[in-house]
């Protein structure tokens, strides 16, 4: 029996959905809200603009629903809000290397948290197994944030690598320059290198 164009655009819109709910239900077992990991979802597949009203439509979710879950996306740093000429209502995005971004937060969390440590047993002194304990945090946390830095310049390095591999082998004259997504990615871990000297 021969697929039909239909069959084929039904198939895709299936793989798509259960590609979009997996996400939601991966995002909540990480301890985000599902709606949330929807959301991640489209904008990973169709990027934006995206209205929120369409946002809406899509999740037939409550607008409030919607406005709470793309208000933490917004601050987790992995969509942003944009402007359309004459447009009133928001749109948002998908931001460039979001990943990356996500990263850089996890580090600064870690690096605050050994902080705080230092500041407590600083200025209260106390019991030895309350220190050992809070110690044993403090070390885990710093060697977290030791480990998502490199792997933060690993994939800033291969983002870099893949956007020279774009440009056209057969080239001419002086190589072109690299496309906008290499200099985003230096730039997220030149940014988690300056967070890291700060703390």
């Amino acid at each position: 029996m021969a697929v039909t164009q239909q069959d084929k655009a039904k198939a895709a819109l299936e793989a798509r959905e259960l590609f979009i709910e997996r996400n939601a239900i991966q995002a909540e077992t990480g301890g985000l809200p599902r709606i949330a990991g929807r959301l991640i979802g489209i904008f990973l597949l169709d990027g934006g603009p995206i209205s929120f009203a369409e946002l809406a439509e899509r999740m037939q979710a409550s607008r409030a629903s919607v406005s709470t879950n793309t208000r933490l996306l917004e601050r987790l740093g992995i969509i942003e809000r944009v402007a359309m000429r004459g447009e009133r209502q928001d749109f948002f995005s998908l931001r460039a290397n979001p990943f990356l971004i996500v990263l850089e937060q996890s580090i600064a969390d870690c690096q605050r948290f050994t902080t705080y440590v230092d500041e407590l047993l600083a200025a209260s002194p106390l019991p030895a197994d309350a220190t050992a304990r809070l110690q044993q945090a403090q070390e885990f946390h710093a060697v977290t944030a030791q480990t998502l830095q490199e792997l933060l310049a690993k994939l800033a390095e291969r983002q870099t690598q893949t956007a020279a591999q774009a440009v056209p082998a057969k080239r001419k004259g002086p190589a072109a320059p690299a496309p906008a997504a290499a200099p985003k990615a230096r730039t997220a871990r030149s940014t988690a290198a300056r967070r890291t000297t700060k703390d």
